[in-house]
């Protein structure tokens, strides 16, 4: 095994039991927690459920500490601009909800886009709100610009763009998007599924007035935390649909609420908190700075270039293989750690298939265009790459 990380890997993988039974190859869908986040993970589930209300403060403690490290990973102004949430399609969800568009604005996004990201927009559609649209993207980054320029119109309120492309790992130029949007007065929501944990995400070298994200993917963080980051002077214009205890200023009060709630003098909260309310996971977010703190560890810098020298040495190798097309760009700078090929003579739900139940090769399917999807993360190892490549070679016939 040849290694290309700064760190210790043997001892990266050590941590990751499950590296001993499968080639794991899809944190761009589902990361693993390392040994010492899953310690703190479980620690943290055990005290809150033995300890009940008699622990709530150190639960709640945890779960602010949570979005004090998320506010800091992304370069938030304040942890007042981060919601946590479930994962990144609840924030997308939010939005859809809250923010008031007729039916004669529209609401811009990709043809690449996750169901995440069209459904709630598609509903909104439905209940009367803009009207989505889609424009297509490309590996070459000025034709994606030029898409962008064709597809926007004045009648554009918001533009949707993912960071990195969950469907071929194409990188989009979201900063320049987001100032060409900007200078029209079209507000910008950046997906940042696939990349918080990948390489750096700043909200403010963007100029997003919203994003997403999760802790399960590339931070490798507990399943079911998410977040979404408001520019704080968009909070407002946001309404909540969601409402309970907790989402209000002042906080809960039946006096005050009186016989008539809907006239008594309470608002929404002014922060991000607002889409916060009633009894909350708070123990689930406890491990998250831990999983963040796991990374950092490691060096951000030392994570994204093991990302970019692996994930670029596989597609190096699959433009050798007979019959593969590769759809991610061979420049980091232009793609991320998914690298998206099909294999000919196989759809990408075969061959998928054939991965996983044939070689434990984990992976995802790609539906359009018909290929596979892999994902090489902070631990992936050669002998990794290799058995994949080998598994290709043997299903050439």
């Amino acid at each position: 095994m040849v290694s290309t990380a700064s760190y210790d890997l043997n001892a990266v993988r050590a941590a990751l039991p499950a590296l001993g039974e499968v080639t794991y190859l899809n944190t761009g869908t589902v990361g693993l927690m390392a040994e010492p986040v899953l310690e703190r993970h479980l620690a943290a589930q055990a005290d809150y459920e033995r300890g009940g209300h008699y622990r709530q403060a150190a639960a709640t403690a945890a779960y602010e500490r949570a979005r004090e490290a998320l506010a800091s990973l992304i370069n938030a102004r304040e942890p007042d601009e981060v919601a946590l949430t479930r994962n990144a399609t609840d924030g997308v969800a939010i939005l859809a909800a809250g923010l008031a568009f007729t039916p004669d604005d529209v609401v811009l996004t990709t043809t690449e886009e996750h169901p995440a990201v069209l459904l709630p927009w598609a509903a909104a559609e439905r209940r009367g709100g803009a009207r989505l649209r889609l424009f297509p993207i490309s590996p070459d980054p000025e034709q994606t610009l030029a898409a962008l320029d064709r597809a926007l119109t004045p009648e554009t309120r918001l533009v949707v763009v993912s960071h990195v492309s969950c469907e071929t790992g194409v990188r989009l130029p979201v900063s320049e998007i987001c100032r060409r949007c900007r200078e029209r007065g079209i507000l910008t929501l950046v997906d940042g599924a696939q990349s918080v944990g990948q390489f750096p995400v700043d909200v403010q070298a963007i100029g997003c007035d919203f994003m997403t994200g999760n802790g399960h993917k590339w931070l490798c963080g507990p399943k079911g935390t998410g977040f979404l980051y408001l520019r704080r002077e968009h909070i407002a214009r946001v309404q909540p649909v969601l409402i309970g205890d907790g989402a209000v200023s002042p906080s809960f009060d039946r006096i005050a609420l009186g016989d008539r709630p809907a006239a008594a003098g309470w608002d929404f909260e002014p922060t991000a908190r607002r889409f916060e309310y009633g009894t909350r996971n708070w123990h689930t977010f406890a491990a998250l700075p831990n999983a963040i703190d796991y990374l950092a560890r490691l060096g951000w810098e030392a994570v994204e270039r093991h990302c970019a020298t692996t994930s670029c040495l596989l597609k190096e190798e699959l433009r050798r293989l007979p019959g593969v097309t590769l759809h991610t760009p061979l420049a980091w700078e232009q793609s991320s750690g998914l690298v998206t090929f099909a294999h000919a003579g196989w759809t990408g739900e075969d061959l998928s298939r054939r991965l996983w139940d044939g070689y434990a090769i984990i992976q995802r399917r790609v539906q359009v265009p018909s290929a596979v999807r892999v994902s090489c993360a902070y631990f992936t190892n050669s002998d990794d790459l290799e058995r994949l490549l080998a598994a290709l070679h043997a299903l050439r016939g």
